[in-house]
């Protein structure tokens, strides 16, 4: 059994696909000229060929589309990396404000306990006053 050795696609660079281009470019002579570098016309020689020729039009393709969206991927990351980064921050001041509201209720509720007192004391004193009268 043959062992196959997985190509990096990504080692590919400009100048391979610019050596690489005037095969996928090669087209006959004829009026419209007709592309002859294609798994079609390359189907007619060899099997093997038809492999070839699809591969190296796929890293081509791969190569050129790889410059538009690697950056975007760094960018992809670089956001993700913020956005975690944010989410944490937010998760902190969450937790702060929980804890504020948690200390304004208990004042809320201490505040309405000392109000009902005074009012229980000015009802007192109230009727207090009444019975002096």
């Amino acid at each position: 059994m043959t062992e196959f050795s997985v190509y990096d696609k990504d080692s590919i660079n400009d100048e391979t696909i610019e050596f690489l281009q005037p095969y996928l470019n090669f087209s006959s002579e004829d009026d419209p000229p007709l592309p002859l570098f294609t798994p079609e016309v390359a189907k007619q020689t060899s099997q093997a060929l038809v492999g070839l020729c699809t591969w190296a039009a796929a890293m081509s393709d791969y190569t050129k589309n790889s410059k538009i969206v690697k950056p975007k991927m760094k960018m992809l990351d670089f956001q993700t990396a913020a956005l975690q980064e944010a989410t944490a921050k937010l998760q902190v001041a969450q937790e702060e404000l929980d804890e504020v509201n948690a200390y304004k209720a208990k004042l809320r509720e201490q505040y309405e306990e000392q109000v009902a007192q005074k009012q229980e004391l000015q009802d007192d004193a109230s009727r207090t006053r009444k019975k002096m009268d």
